[in-house]
Order: structure tokens, then sequence, then C-alpha cells
């Protein structure tokens, strides 16, 4: 017997599933002018066998029924109000996050009052945003973060969510056309993706972020490399999935681009919204409001395109910090970082959750072995019964890298392009390979233990009877005399870090036709 449809045409208590990034749809990968119920397929128990690139996204019992009461025409405001003031541990959550929205003339003391201020889609978008972080009822035990340097703990996060959003709508207010509710929801919904991959995948994504911070790469990028989507595409998934505006589907998936290269289809609201949201985001992590995981500096052209002067933030900035700090115990937070403990947390509505996801990473390749692997495009190519000849004919990258992370995201990010892949971790391993085996392109770092990057350029060019392979260097810290330096012992090209994954993939697809 087939299950009973809802207007979307999809069974109730079924989960939103994403997908994987399409190099058609551009750099985000998230095709926003596709319909709302795209992809709305799928049990419930497909999240967790799935990568984040092909992902059900589950909704909680209350979500579901916020989600599907907002959908239905006929609901009305006491309708929502009722459902969520049910739940009195998350309407007081609830309540406690709208008020500290700047731009509310009187302090909101019931969900019907909320809805009426911000709108059913707004509050829509904020509680289930809210039942994303499934925070405890108490205090959590605590727990030593894997890093105290580089970990990025639920806390964190959570204060940096609600520190943008209360920021954000301190910014609106003096913008002119700009609504400081919607700029509140969209700052407290700018790193959904981030909260996702933490509820999911914690160590994969504790790892990119360890990653960046270890080697000065964008957090983004990182992302990308280990767990092979960003939170930019990972969010706008949730957020297209979940039905929220399409404005602000593309704030989150838009906000860390200048402002300079948006796309020319952009809404309206998101070109008043977004500089407000990119200005919060930045000036919560220089102040320590939280942790979103990107500390960069602001552009000046964020505050000459807000016609605002930089001068007297100071004194918002440190309220809102106040605020948020303050309210940690309502949310369940001490005042300590901790890690979840094993065994499941319970949601903010009160009610158990399962343990955090676990999904490992695929077997890591051991150093030195290669990897043959078909791109994408070439699988279908097979499903399809295509030639698979152009697969014999891809490259085959050697990655010298001591960082073991690194590498091995490197190496996977290769592998999903179709390229034959060896890894060695230090100059004396990656010698060895370019001895035995035919290697046409290799990355390579200098800061290498046993022999450094500067001695394998050099002993690389005396193995007899190998063509010297093309060499792109890739280092941090290098001054011009050492780059100067790799460039005359042979080295074809130099990539300081941080560089930007796609600009190195770029270059490699480049230059594979003249290696072959």
């Amino acid at each position: 017997m087939k299950p009973e449809l809802d207007r979307s045409g999809h069974a109730p208590g079924q989960s939103f599933k994403g997908h994987s990034p399409d190099p058609h749809l551009g750099k985000a990968g998230a095709d926003l002018n596709a319909t709302p119920t795209d992809g709305l397929t799928g049990a419930l128990g497909e999240g967790p066998e799935a990568n984040p690139e092909n992902f059900s996204f589950p909704l909680s019992p209350l979500a579901r029924t916020i989600f599907e009461t907002v959908k239905n025409d006929r609901a009305t405001v006491n309708d929502l109000a009722e459902i969520i003031a049910g739940e009195s541990l998350f309407s007081t959550r609830l309540l406690k996050v709208v008020n500290l929205s700047a731009g509310i003339s009187h302090r909101l003391s019931t969900v019907a009052q909320a809805v009426n201020v911000f709108g059913m889609e707004q509050l829509k978008s904020l509680a289930l945003g809210l039942a994303l972080f499934q925070m405890e009822s108490k205090s959590p035990k605590e727990e030593a973060p894997p890093s105290a340097e580089a970990a990025v703990t639920l806390r964190q996060l959570w204060e940096h969510s609600l520190g943008c959003a209360a920021m954000a709508a301190r910014i609106a207010t003096k913008v002119d056309q700009a609504s400081p509710h919607l700029a509140f929801v969209a700052g407290f919904l700018h790193d959904v993706g981030r909260i996702l991959f933490y509820r999911y995948w914690q160590e994969r994504f504790q790892e990119a972020m360890a990653l960046a911070a270890a080697k000065k790469l964008p957090a983004a990028e990182a992302e990308a490399l280990g767990l092979g989507i960003n939170h930019l595409e990972f969010g706008a998934l949730w957020a297209r999935q979940v039905e929220t505006p399409l404005w602000l589907q593309q704030v989150i998936l838009y906000h860390h681009e200048p402002f300079g290269i948006l796309p020319d289809q952009i809404d309206a609201e998101t070109r008043r919204i977004m500089p407000i949201v990119q200005l919060a985001d930045l000036a919560c992590e220089s102040h320590a409001i939280g942790r979103g995981g990107d500390v960069r500096d602001c552009p000046a052209e964020l505050w000459t395109q807000l016609h605002l002067s930089a001068e007297g933030w100071t004194d918002h900035l440190q309220t809102v910090k106040s605020e948020v700090e303050g309210s940690r115990a309502i949310f369940g937070f001490d005042g300590k970082d901790y890690a979840a403990p094993a065994g499941g947390v319970e949601a903010a509505g009160g009610t158990k959750s399962p343990p955090p996801l676990k999904n490992p990473l695929p077997s890591s390749p051991q150093r030195g072995q290669i990897i043959p692997f078909l791109p994408r495009r070439e699988n279908l190519e097979r499903e399809s019964g295509a030639s698979m000849e152009s697969a014999a004919k891809k490259i085959t990258i050697l990655v010298v890298e001591d960082h073991g992370s690194l590498c091995e995201m490197l190496s996977m990010c290769f592998i999903r392009f179709g390229y034959h892949v060896r890894t060695a971790n230090d100059g004396k391993n990656a010698l060895d390979i370019l001895a035995k085996e035919e290697i046409h392109l290799v990355l390579l770092d200098l800061m290498l233990p046993r022999v450094d990057g500067f001695a394998v350029l050099k002993q690389m060019r005396e193995i007899p009877g190998r063509k010297v392979p093309y060499v792109i260097v890739v280092s941090a810290g290098a001054s011009e005399k050492d780059r100067n330096k790799v460039l005359e012992l042979g080295a074809d090209e130099y990539m300081p870090k941080p560089f930007h994954l796609s600009r190195l993939l770029e270059r490699v697809q480049t230059v594979e036709k003249f290696l072959l």
C-alpha cells in the first residue's frame, strides 16, 4: 500500500535529500533556481549512510510539524504558535533568540507575538535552525576538545550564529531599506552548513578545521577537501530543501563572495542583506563572539557599500557579546567549551536524539600507493555503456606533503577528478617513487623531513632514464629568495599557501594535456 502523500508529492516523515555539486551550476554547485521540492526523496534512514555530497536531511518530529504547518496555506498564526508553544523548553529558547533582534519595540513574551513580528516564514526558518543545534536541557559533561587551538565546539558555533544574528540586526537598523528582522534570520543561519557538518560528520569537520588552521587554508577549501563539499553549498542545499525564501538561500550560499562578483540573478533582497551579514560575520569573528572558522580582515568597501562608518561599533559588539554569553545557561551551556558526550544529547525541545552519525572517511591510501579512479562524469559514461578510453589517459600525480591530513585530502580531491595519485610524506620516499615509476606531475611541499623540497628538485633531475615531471611547488612562508631558487632548480610553478583548491585544479587541468 502506497503511503499517503502531502502536497509536495512526498510521504510524511520523508527526509530532505541533497545533491552533489554539479560543475554546470557554477562555483557553488547548488541549483537555487530548481523547484523547492526537488530532491524530497528517500526514507528517513538514508542520511546516516550518505556522504555530505549526497545526504538526506532528517527532520525531528517538531521540526517536521513546523515545516508542514507553514507549508499549509490554510494554517494560521495561532496554529504555528500553538505547535511551538506545546514544547515549553523549545519555545522558551526560541523567544530568547528572537528577543535579541534589534528593531523590536517591546519584549516578545509569546510565540504568537514572535510570529506576528517576524512572519511565519522567517520564524519557521529560525525554529528549524534552532532545532539543528540539538542542545541539552542542562549543562553538558565537560570534555576537552580534540585540539585547543583548532577544534570548533558546538557552543562556539552556537554563539557565533546568535551573535552574528544580533549584530546583523543592529547594523540593519542603520542601513536604508534593510529589515533588521530579515538580517537577524540571515545572520542566524549563515553558517548552518557547519552546524550540519558538526552534527553528522564531526570528526571529519574537526579535521578539516584543524587542517585549515595548520596550513593556513581557507576553511571552506579545507571542508571541500575533507568532506567533498563546503558549508556554503551544504547549507544552501538544506535551506532549499526546507523551502526557505530564495534570498535566504542565496545569502547562505554566497556570504563569502565579494559583492562585486555575485551572479547577475541575485535577488534584490539578497543584495540588501548580504553585505550586512558579511560585516556582522567578520565583526563577530574578530571580537571572539563564538567561532565560525573564518577569521579575515573586514574589507573597507563593505562599510562604504553600506554607507556606514567603521567607528562607533565597539559598544554594540561588547553588548552583543555580553548578551550572548549571558544566555548560555538557558541554552544548556556552561562557561566552558565541551565536546558532545557519547550516547546522544537532548534536543532543544527536550527529547532524546541519536548520537552523532558515524561516517568514517574511506580507507586512506598508503604512502606511495597508486590509486586509479574514474571521475564522476566517466562513471556516468560507464553506466550508459560509453567508452572508458579517456580514463586510461589520465596523468599520475605525486603529492609530496608531510601533513598527513592535507596529503590525504588533496589525494582524494585529485582522485575525484579522475587522476591517478601517489603520495609521499618526506623527500626520500618521493625520490624513491620517482626512480621507480612514471610520474607526470609532482605537487611538492618545501619543508619536508629527511630530504627537503629543494633537494628533491635537484636530485630528481639526476635520476637516469626518467623523464622529468612537471613540478608545482606549494609551500607557505617561503621568501622571495626561496621562490626564485625553486624556479632555478627546475620547478615549473610556485603556488604559495594558503591557496584556493579551484585554482590548483585549474592549473593541473591546464597542463595535463601536455604531459601525456
